[in-house]
């Protein structure tokens, strides 16, 4: 391009945009690592006094830190900026991703940025730092703005409404929320923006700024509420049933426990062995002594009828074979008596002097099945 070649202190390094209204490139300095932005737009009766009411509001804003300079050569303007890197809006949220909180959060601080930086501009630059590409966000999350200009701003400035590009912007981030009918206050103030009803942007500013506040607490609750009040029928029968149901498990649970302790009171009596009555009395006469079969002190030796083979049908219990264990030792231990290990050796298919691997289980039958095998 002939004009940029005519300014040796821009080393240009691609272009951005295009046109026969706007070329937009990145350049720096020769030596430096800074990244310029350079817009160049030709000298025509379209751009004419766009320029000059942008030159005019540079002029009165020293202190931007993002813009460098402006001059002419020949018909052509160039605008000189700091060229802000990073990922923009339209490639971040598109589709309104994430938590609305967060994207509310960064409408109101984009539109904020555009306020500060470019509240004097004309129509045109304001315009266009609100297009989702041109607001960047840099590794903290904040925003940044890139200045690039759009042709379709610059040559119908009439065509060019902050309101409709702040609405649109709006849209872009919170559309989703926007479409449901319990975000009330956004809508109110999207319908506003659009309207052009606002006197300026920090009056927007502020309203965004209340409603996020209130934004994680009314969302879920107003919804929360249309949902009761949609299903408060269905919910009040399922109410009832699940207190019956409730009932019914508290009844069935009372008549478990109740059959449970009878069986235990009649298993407790049969717990104390088969009773024989002795034909000898007190002085007193009055009272009776009872025996029971399997205590060895009580009916002299044991001996056994039959022994019962591994496939007998006894209710038995599990024990498990410690280190040192033997047969009668266990039964010494379990029935009082070491004469039950010939028993316990045939129900378990053993023999009696047999040696016991510990951790091995034994069955031992219960203490009311011994009495069938005695004489």
């Amino acid at each position: 391009m002939p004009e940029t070649q005519m300014i040796p202190t821009f080393q240009y390094l691609g272009t951005l945009e295009q046109s026969l209204h706007l070329t937009a490139q990145v350049a720096k300095h020769p030596g430096s690592e800074e990244l310029l932005l350079v817009n160049r737009i030709p000298h025509c009766e379209e751009s004419r006094e766009f320029f000059r009411d942008l030159y005019s509001s540079f002029l009165h804003r020293p202190e931007r830190s993002d813009f460098l300079e402006m001059f002419s050569i020949h018909q052509d303007f160039y605008a000189v900026f700091r060229y802000n890197e990073g990922p923009s809006l339209l490639e971040l949220y598109d589709g309104c991703p994430g938590a609305a909180g967060k994207r509310l959060r960064l409408l109101t601080a984009a539109l904020f940025q555009v306020q500060v930086a470019a509240g004097e501009f004309p129509a045109a630059v304001v315009c266009s730092l609100l297009q989702p590409e041109n607001l960047l966000l840099d590794d903290e999350e904040n925003i940044r703005l890139r200045y690039l200009l759009c042709p379709e701003f610059l040559l119908d400035g009439a065509a060019c409404s902050v309101w409709d590009e702040a609405a649109a912007l709006m849209e872009f981030l919170m559309g989703r929320e926007l479409k449901k009918p319990y975000h009330k206050a956004l809508r109110t103030i999207y319908k506003k923006c659009a309207a052009g009803l606002y006197p300026s942007l920090p009056a927007m500013i502020s309203e965004l700024e209340h409603a996020a506040e209130n934004l994680a607490e009314t969302g879920p609750i107003q919804a929360l509420k249309a949902f009761v009040l949609r299903k408060k029928a269905r919910i009040v029968q399922i109410s009832w049933i699940g207190m019956v149901a409730l009932l019914a498990c508290l009844v069935i649970y009372l008549v478990t426990e109740l059959t449970n302790q009878q069986t235990l009171e009649v298993s407790a009596i049969s717990d104390i062995g088969t009773i024989t009555y002795v034909a000898s009395q007190d002085e007193d006469g009055d009272s009776m002594q009872l025996t029971d079969p399997a205590d060895e002190t009580g009916g002299g030796d044991i001996t056994f009828s039959s022994l019962p083979d591994p496939t007998a049908e006894l209710s038995s219990e599990d024990y498990i074979v410690q280190p040192g264990d033997t047969l009668a030792s266990i039964c010494a231990g379990y029935y009082g008596s070491a004469a039950y290990a010939e028993l316990v050796a045939s129900f378990n298919g053993l023999q009696t002097d047999e040696t016991l691997d510990a951790g091995s289980i034994l069955l031992m039958p219960l203490r009311d099945q011994l009495a069938q095998y005695l004489e």
